[in-house]
């Protein structure tokens, strides 16, 4: 699946989201393997039981067997920049994904950017 097909199909999932206080979130995961899982941002009345896009694809993936995850396409339509990616779910991927794992981030207005785990984590202070 390429990059292109990694952020459509995100955004496909973004569909599927529930959302209170953020904006729509959908997640592809390309797993070493070749297989492709998806995940969606869920929101409740707590907050403390939201669950992010990235950690349901990972969810979805590892139930199938699926254990490395290869490359990611996070789609959010936010008004500017590029999608912010969960504490939880880089500290997830730190500890389950191939070396030099990257992100396909993007909002909607047709830009695509490519970012390195490891890029994320240090902007998020977690590296």
């Amino acid at each position: 699946m390429d990059d292109r097909n990694l952020v459509a199909v995100a955004e496909q999932a973004a569909a599927t989201a529930k959302t209170l206080r953020g904006p729509l979130e959908g997640c592809t995961i390309l797993f070493e393997d070749g297989r492709v899982f998806l995940g969606c941002r869920l929101e409740y009345a707590d907050s403390s039981l939201d669950q992010d896009a990235i950690s349901n694809a990972l969810a979805a993936g590892r139930v199938e067997g699926a254990y490395r995850p290869y490359r990611i396409g996070l789609y959010a339509p936010v008004a500017e920049g590029l999608p912010d990616v969960a504490a939880a779910a880089l500290l997830r991927l730190q500890e389950v994904a191939v070396p030099h794992l990257n992100f396909i981030l993007s909002s909607g207005s047709g830009e695509r950017v490519e970012v390195p785990l490891a890029d994320l984590l240090q902007r998020a202070g977690l590296a």
